[in-house]
């Protein structure tokens, strides 16, 4: 179901019951949800409750002040744009309230065509700001742009958020911690006809269980000890926009069941409440858990699950997908390079063999961290081997030690079209298949990966008669890559 255009709310709150009825047949012939209120406390409900473009509040009425009201919302909705309506008497009070972030004032009495201006105004400011923070979001990099992969897995989740965020379809996305299921949730919003509105993040894993009720359906005041005040829920703040529910398999069970209602019936109970609340947004939901198991096991409800799985997004590992690795690693590098102004790094050959052996237990997360500590750590122009932690020397030390030494690849995990690359020697595997090997001492493992490396190289650039870019292209690296590679290695002499 789409989403419709969004209405913007207008709240008054005013004592003089002319001014009210006045104001709400003007702006809602122009198209605006309007909320006629006649004192402070009143108002200070509506703004709890919902979400207010304009408030437009006199300063005088009963309950609360417009001006004390004004000062006391202003930090929980930056949002709103608060227009204070005042006698003559009390323009220096309005004056003060600008100066607070009011977004303006008018005076008693005033004319009609006035406000209907400064709500428009108010408006388009708001509009613009929203504009203003998604170009920002823009230059400071494109959600998802870390979401990096030529693999046919990684191709084949590209084609399923293409084809699934102009939807208001719900979306369970699974896949071990750090495969970057939050940024997917972040391109489904980015993409959807909901991009104007909230996203809003959940990490169900990290409350305990009565506070997460509370952070996600909101709470009245006095509904509990500490409630001092009306909250809104999550759920209530993503209206119009896009909730996303990370780690949703750790959801306890009593409240799934109200989850299950909020996403049947499209409405809430705050706790303490005593009225429902329409909400209309759009569930995207993550975890790392096998749900079906969770299901069959009785730890998760099979309605609830069938509700978020309309559409399902599985996430690689990244030991599964070791081609991407140097796609991955190279954006890092530049990413990190520039925010610590080191000009152009580049990843030594052997490092990179390093990072693309390496078993990754923690995703593309792990490896965005060790590039990190690899770029402020390299003095120089390249980043070599002693840069990485020393776990990835010891993965290496214990892989040449035989079967027992640690986690071997399986042969299918080996980046195609990559000689060399090799991880699965054990001793039952034939012998060795370089001559120059079974002769004398054994070479190092990086020697031997940096004499095969050279040999693939000449190889390639003599079939392609030294053409740079289709050798880079055959394999599978950057052209500066190679470029790199072939200053290391004394082969200029074989491009053209």
């Amino acid at each position: 179901m789409m989403s419709l255009p969004y209405q913007p709310h207008i709240l008054v709150a005013d004592d003089e019951a002319s001014i009210r009825r006045l104001l709400q047949t003007v702006l809602e012939a122009r198209g605006y949800r309007v909320t006629v209120v006649e004192d402070g406390l009143q108002a200070a409900a509506c703004l709890e409750r919902e979400r207010v473009d304009v408030a437009i509040l006199d300063i005088r009425m009963p309950g609360e002040n417009g001006l004390d009201l004004f000062r006391r919302m202003k930090p929980d909705c930056p949002e709103t744009a608060f227009i204070l309506i005042t006698a003559y008497g009390t323009v220096r009070t309005a004056i003060e309230a600008m100066k607070a972030g009011a977004f303006d004032y008018v005076t008693k009495p005033f004319l009609v065509d006035e406000v209907e201006v400064m709500v428009e105004r108010a408006l388009e400011v708001g509009r613009l700001t929203r504009e203003l923070d998604r170009l920002k979001r823009k230059v400071n990099g494109q959600p998802g742009e870390q979401l990096i992969g030529q693999s046919q897995a990684m191709q084949k989740v590209f084609k399923v958020i293409g084809r699934v965020a102009p939807t208001d379809a719900a979306v369970l996305i699974q896949g071990e911690s750090g495969t970057g299921k939050e940024i997917v949730a972040g391109l489904l919003h980015h993409y959807s006809l909901r991009r104007e509105g909230p996203l809003i993040k959940v990490n169900c894993a990290a409350l305990p269980e009565g506070l997460l009720e509370s952070e996600l359906f909101g709470y009245e005041k006095g509904a509990f000890t500490g409630a001092a005040r009306s909250k809104p829920g999550k759920l209530e703040m993503a209206h119009t926009g896009t909730v996303f529910l990370d780690e949703v398999g750790d959801l306890p069970l009593s409240l799934q069941a109200k989850l299950l209602r909020v996403l049947q019936e499209k409405e809430i109970d705050r706790l303490g409440g005593v009225r429902t609340i329409p909400v209309d947004i759009r569930v995207v939901a993550a975890t790392n858990r096998n749900l079906a198991e969770a299901v069959h096991s009785g730890q998760f409800r099979e309605d609830l699950f069938y509700r978020l799985n309309v559409v399902n997004i599985t996430l690689p590992p990244l030991r599964d997908r070791a081609g991407d690795i140097p796609l991955l690693a190279e954006f890092f590098v530049q990413k990190y390079a520039a925010r610590v102004n080191k000009g152009t790094l580049l990843l030594a050959p052997e490092t990179l063999a390093l990072l693309e052996s390496y078993h990754w237990p923690g995703n593309v997360r792990e490896l965005e961290n060790t590039i990190e500590r690899a770029v402020i750590l390299a003095s120089g122009p390249v980043i070599r081997p002693e840069h990485l932690p020393d776990e990835f020397l010891e993965y290496t030390e214990g892989r040449e030690g035989g079967p027992s030494g640690g986690r071997i690849r399986e042969r299918g995990d080996t980046p195609a079209g990559r000689p060399g690359h090799r991880t699965d020697e054990t001793a039952a595997q034939p012998a060795c298949e370089f001559p120059y090997f079974r002769e004398g001492p054994l070479p190092t493992l990086r020697q031997a990966i940096q004499q095969v490396e050279r040999q693939l190289i000449a190889e390639a650039l003599r079939r392609t008669g030294g053409n740079k870019s289709r050798t880079a292209r055959i394999l599978d690296i950057s052209r500066r890559a190679l470029q790199y590679k072939m200053e290391a290695y004394g082969l200029e002499k074989c491009s053209g």
